[in-house]
């Protein structure tokens, strides 16, 4: 039975929903100041929501996934960012980084400079592992595959915390466990933070189980050979 876990940047770091597959009522919830940090648990699959492999050349609408991501989003389309060139990762800051985008083909949104710390702590991950365990999602697109249609709520709003919460205990997830992180006080992570690693959760489960929805459906790689593929 595989160990499964959905990672998801957090202010402290990483929250990290795990357990076994096709069960979702012994879960745990841990919390990783680095991505790292992860390589002593011995996960089979993980699934994260960051951008996984990137171009060094851009074209507008950003990397194919996020291209067809955005297309595959019903509402709240603004939340897929256009993943920065390869050569953003050693940039010293935002002003370096942005230029060094637009010698590639686009500028870089200010969203997408605030992840380039953790895009860089899983890219060396991965390469530093050579693992292919680890897959891109997108919470917000799990949630709409969850729901079979739009979510119109805003994943920060009272609204959309509770749409989510309830989308998430009607596929599987125990109340007890959603209620308890939920509403406790923390501040190494946010509510929506949460409810995206339990998101990301259950997308780890269909790919354990070969459920998944591939965006896109062929695998693609990067120059280092990163596959850049969202799976929901």
């Amino acid at each position: 039975m595989k160990k499964i876990a959905g990672i998801d940047g957090a202010k402290g770091g990483w929250v990290c929903v795990s357990g076994y597959e096709d069960n979702h009522k012994e879960l745990h919830l841990e919390k990783f100041e680095y991505f790292s940090d992860i390589e002593s648990r011995d996960f089979d699959l993980i699934l994260v929501d960051i951008p996984i492999g990137l171009d060094i050349d851009l074209k507008k609408g950003g990397r194919i996934v996020d291209n067809l991501a955005r297309k595959t989003l019903l509402a709240n389309k603004s939340s897929i960012f256009n993943a920065p060139s390869r050569l953003v990762l050693n940039a010293k800051n935002y002003e370096e980084a942005n230029k060094i985008n637009k010698s590639k083909g686009m500028g870089l949104s200010k969203q997408s400079w605030n992840l380039v710390k953790k895009i860089k702590e899983v890219d060396s991950y991965i390469k530093k592992n050579n693992e292919t365990i680890i897959f891109e999602s997108h919470p917000e697109i799990i949630f709409q595959t969850m729901k079979k249609g739009k979510v119109y709520s805003k994943k920060k709003d009272e609204d959309g915390i509770i749409e989510r919460k309830n989308l998430l205990e009607k596929n599987g997830f125990s109340r007890t466990f959603i209620e308890k992180n939920l509403f406790k006080k923390d501040n190494f992570y946010k509510q929506d933070d949460f409810l995206d690693a339990c998101s990301l959760f259950w997308t780890a489960n269909r790919v354990a189980l070969n459920k998944e929805i591939r965006i896109p459906n062929d695998k693609i790689v990067d120059i280092d050979g990163i596959i850049m593929q969202i799976r929901v």
